[in-house]
């Protein structure tokens, strides 16, 4: 029944597309005091048999601020990006952002002061009125792998009220894991335990960044296709519980011996997860409700999809297939916070300010290591940053802990042909702060 609903979106899909398509025309500026705002009127090239319209909105806020010296850095899973130029070989970020085939919202902050704010593209279809919902500053989107800074809390807040050690081996906690004994809670917070990845590695086989899309050119059918589409969409959409994860990674020998390499792998997360909730008697959206959003008044972030407001689609040869929403039992603590972009905003504020947490267990948190990943964040001296990615949505959060800076990138589109053109979050984000000092002036 689950892959017929599916195929019919598929279906839907080459009728219509909820993604967003690169903009052709442009409107005239309004100009305000400390703040520009842009309406930009967009028409759909040939992709599908329907011709419609989008609006982009760009908004930033002028002001004198000093120039940033921007540290090299790669944060994971980005692309090389050609930036925009002016005739004068200076970066626009504005020409930029209207030429880009993005569908999502963009947030760029320092301090108190919002300087970029800027949405394009569908957030959603209603199919029984037919009303495309554009996307915009208060559009909910999933997040995927941005939920491992909530988990790493979790955990320190845990350590400081003395009921874990990072230093603890699974065993305390999971002990029908083959190889509790081995791996501490450390190790799955830095990505060093040598786990197999749930998601990419094996047990479930499908990696949402496109992986399962190469070699597309050679295939010969739309039957072909749609099977893989299908496959992937189901897997991501069944529940499972810990005992059937545990099951699934259960086979797999571990990478390496804990501690001496790095490799992403989310099963540490929904280890740490588990382990939040043996601990606690929560369920995990529970606890990060309980013990995180709200003593901090976060009410644009969820640890769940009930509060979304858009729908995601995976592009392929220029298509936008609309997919179901991924199961939270398959994001769980790995990837299952849902907001908005100045939800997330307001947590990074926290983030900056050590809000829950003594200035140790931060300190531990961006604490690299010799692999360059701490507790939840890609650590590069004080620039931190993570991707997300969840089935028809990617993300990417930046933070500059020296100037207080924050990039934000939300996207309800996942591709398998991401690109300079058609850039996913991560690329836009990087992109972005490698010209802040475009965007603060």
């Amino acid at each position: 029944m689950k892959r017929k609903v599916i195929a019919l979106l598929l279906a839907s899909a080459l009728v219509f597309s909820s993604c967003s398509t690169k903009p052709e025309e442009t409107s005239s500026e309004t100009k305000k005091p400390k703040e520009t705002t842009e309406e930009v009127t967009e028409e759909t090239t040939e992709e599908t048999s329907e011709v419609r319209t989008e609006e982009t909105t760009i908004e930033t806020t002028e002001e004198t601020s000093e120039t940033l010296v921007v540290e090299e850095t790669v944060p994971d899973e980005t692309e090389e990006v050609v930036p925009e130029e002016t005739e004068e070989g200076e970066f626009n970020y504005k020409t930029y952002l209207k030429e880009i085939d993005y569908s999502g919202s963009v947030l760029v902050a320092r301090d108190d002061e919002v300087y970029l704010t800027y949405s394009s593209g569908d957030a959603r279809i209603d199919y029984e009125t037919g009303e495309v919902i554009k996307n915009n500053d208060d559009t909910v989107f999933e997040m995927g792998s941005i939920t491992k800074q909530f988990t790493a809390v979790a955990i320190m807040q845990l350590e400081e009220q003395g009921l874990l050690s990072t230093e603890d081996t699974m065993d305390k906690y999971i002990p029908e894991y083959a190889y509790a004994d081995k791996i501490t809670i450390h190790q799955l917070l830095n990505m060093t335990s040598g786990v197999v990845d749930y998601i990419t590695g094996g047990p479930l086989a499908y990696d949402l960044y496109g992986e399962n899309f190469e070699g597309l050119a050679d295939i010969s059918s739309l039957q072909d296709i749609t099977d893989m589409y299908l496959d992937v969409c189901e897997k991501a959409t069944t529940p499972i519980t810990f005992e059937e994860l545990l099951d699934m990674v259960q086979p797999y020998e571990l990478h390496f011996e804990p501690g001496t390499k790095y490799e992403y792998s989310n099963t540490n997360y929904y280890f740490l997860g588990e382990i939040i909730e043996r601990i606690t008697g929560e369920e995990y959206d529970a606890y990060v409700r309980e013990h995180i959003l709200e003593p901090l008044e976060l009410t644009e972030l969820w640890p769940d999809i009930d509060h979304l407001t858009s729908d995601g689609c995976i592009k392929i040869f220029g298509i936008g297939m609309p997919v179901p929403h991924q199961d939270s039992t398959i994001s769980y603590a790995v990837g299952v916070m849902t907001g908005t972009t100045n939800g997330l905003l307001q947590w990074e504020r926290h983030v900056l300010e050590g809000a829950l947490l003594t200035e140790e267990s931060w300190n531990k948190i961006f604490d690299g290591g010799e692999f360059g990943y701490g507790y939840g964040w890609n650590v590069n001296d004080n620039l931190v940053s993570h991707s997300g990615m969840t089935l028809g949505y990617n993300a990417f959060v930046l933070v500059d802990r020296c100037t207080n800076t924050v990039v934000i990138a939300l996207s309800n589109t996942q591709s398998a042909e991401f690109g300079t053109t058609n850039p996913s979050s991560s690329t836009l984000g990087m992109t972005l702060y490698e010209n802040i000092d475009k965007i603060i002036e």
